[in-house]
């Protein structure tokens, strides 16, 4: 069962009881990311998240850890184009510690000026580290040319420039702005009572005022005329990796389910058609699959391969012969029946975790 409670100051508390768990997944969700930033601060929302594990009013950098990872859990954190999120899976019995430890994190950070020039270099190796990973880099091509001249173009961690330029008043103000109750969730999965996640949440939020929602420039697929665009990046590497991307659903479509479906049959695993062409009958790569991205207001759908440079031609040719099967053919009643019942089956795997469950 899902409970979900507003408090007077619009934060919002949502959990799901699972008596038969030991443990609990809890996260604070803020409503900011890297669509939320202007130009001159790309990768901010990301740079705050590595700062507010550096210490806080009441916990120490050592403490943060230590407290949650002292009684046997597990303590992270992630920034995304819509979301930040700060996270943990604990034994249940610590829930009320580990949500002071987690809010004291989104409502105090210190934000120490020697910790802002720490974390200046580790992004900047961060940055350096994902260029070097041919696999990942490719999808920062690819988002390069599918939103041209629109924050989803732009890396979550922004760019060497605006985190070489970024200042810590910046981070503070950008903090400021957008953590407050309007713009919070706070969310829990496990062995916990709804109840007493909603008491201690209004305990510790309850004073802070509401402040105004965050708000973003909207995609519009006016803008973007329907034409073919490539991204080609050289490097001296063993493997050419390509992502093709389409424009595809916002996350709350009403035919999102059938996307889903889509995803499943053509690469999502392996008696996928793309998996079985390009790998099981012609070995042209050993990573063949599909992705779908979902956002608030438009979505993508990608293919992604890693091959010998000399595959290429043969495996986009094969991609989209595959694509343009799956547009003219009606997929066939067992095909279709095994891919729901593929997504029933990982759904109902995934959610037997307390902090899968959480995200859920």
């Amino acid at each position: 069962m899902y409970l979900k409670t507003k408090l007077p100051n619009n934060l919002i508390v949502v959990s799901s009881y699972m008596p038969q768990m030991k443990s609990v997944g809890l996260g604070i969700w803020i409503k900011t990311g890297s669509r939320y930033e202007k130009n001159n601060v790309k990768g901010i929302a990301h740079f705050l998240e590595h700062c507010v594990f550096k210490g806080t009013k009441n916990f120490s950098i050592s403490e943060i850890k230590e407290s949650i990872e002292g009684v046997g859990g597990s303590l992270n954190g992630f920034t995304s184009e819509e979301f930040t999120c700060y996270f943990v899976k604990i034994p249940a019995k610590y829930l009320k510690l580990s949500l002071e430890v987690l809010s004291d994190m989104v409502i105090n950070p210190t934000i120490p000026v020697n910790e802002v020039e720490r974390e200046r270099g580790v992004i900047l190796e961060e940055i350096n580290m994902y260029e070097d990973l041919p696999s990942v880099h490719v999808y920062d091509l690819l988002d390069k040319i599918m939103w041209p001249h629109h924050a989803l173009g732009i890396p979550i961690i922004g760019t060497r420039e605006s985190i070489i330029r970024m200042t810590r008043k910046e981070i503070v103000n950008f903090k400021e702005e957008f953590y407050n109750p309007s713009n919070i969730i706070v969310s829990a999965s496990g062995n916990l009572e709804h109840q007493d996640l909603v008491k201690y949440t209004k305990d510790i939020f309850g004073k802070m005022k509401p402040k105004k929602k965050s708000v973003f420039n909207r995609f519009s697929k006016s803008r973007y005329p329907y034409i073919a665009h490539t991204n080609f990046l050289e490097k001296d590497t063993q493997q050419l990796h390509l992502a093709i991307g389409f424009h595809a659903l916002e996350r709350e479509h009403p035919v999102r389910y059938a996307l889903s479906l889509v995803h499943i049959i053509l690469g999502a695993n392996m008696s996928s058609r793309l998996f079985q062409e390009i790998r099981e009958k012609k070995g042209l790569a050993y990573e063949i699959g599909t992705q779908i991205k979902k956002f608030y207001d438009t979505g993508a759908f990608i293919v992604k391969a890693g091959m010998d440079n000399q595959n290429l031609e043969k495996t986009v040719s094969l991609i989209l012969e595959e694509l343009g099967k799956i547009k003219k053919n009606l997929v066939s009643k067992d095909e279709f029946s095994r891919a729901k019942e593929f997504y029933k089956g990982q759904l109902s795997l995934a959610l037997e975790d307390t902090l899968e469950h959480m995200l859920w």
